[in-house]
């Protein structure tokens, strides 16, 4: 996989400007429908100057995946986690990671992915890269320094991440984005990490098994 590296443009500079013309045009109008051109043209740069920045509609889709999930909330909140029991830590990772794939944008993001998927299947490898790989990533290196410090008996890290993870998600992002419900308030998607949460400490509690 290769290691795509998230942009960090300065606001109102000419690669802001593409990333949010992209963005706006993706989410309206699907990735298949929009065109190098359309972008230059909502972004209101040269072709040159679009392609000087992003090779290709694939590159510019990575970098703005990227860059909303470097700009995200969830981009900054390992460190501190990892200063937390290890309860509190995931209950912070938990808490953040439901507000964020439960918000709108994301939400609009994962459709548009998989209603292209079959006819544009690096859109599906280049969405994955640029988000939920980092994430999953950095949610096994937590539970991997949990276990090394005792705070839980975990085995197999990549298992124990896609449990977690799996926990958090559950139904609920299913049917959001199926839009068979609305956004639970935040109190609600707070009980319902709290209780994944509790769960799966005491699943990998230490002598548990």
């Amino acid at each position: 996989m290769t290691t795509l590296v998230a942009p960090n443009p300065e606001a109102g500079s000419k690669p802001a400007q593409i990333l949010e013309a992209a963005g706006l045009l993706f989410m309206e109008h699907g990735y298949g429908a929009v065109s190098m051109d359309a972008v230059a043209k909502k972004a209101n740069v040269s072709k040159a100057t679009l392609y000087a920045h992003f090779g290709s509609k694939e590159e510019l889709f990575r970098a703005m995946v990227a860059c909303e999930c470097a700009s995200s909330v969830l981009a900054g909140i390992w460190d501190e986690a990892t200063r937390l029991p290890v309860a509190e830590g995931l209950r912070l990772i938990g808490r953040t990671f439901v507000k964020f794939v439960a918000s709108p944008k994301a939400l609009s993001v994962y459709r548009m992915v998989l209603g292209e998927v079959l006819r544009f299947p690096e859109l599906a490898q280049a969405f994955y890269d640029s988000g939920p790989a980092e994430t999953f990533i950095r949610g096994r290196e937590f539970l991997a320094e949990a276990a090394a410090k005792g705070e839980l008996a975990i085995e197999d890290a990549d298992l124990a991440t896609h449990q977690f993870f799996g926990l958090l998600k559950a139904n609920m992002h299913m049917k959001l984005l199926l839009c068979l419900s609305e956004r639970p308030s935040d109190a609600e998607l707070e009980r319902f990490v709290d209780a994944a949460v509790d769960l799966f400490v005491k699943g990998y509690a230490p002598g548990a098994r």
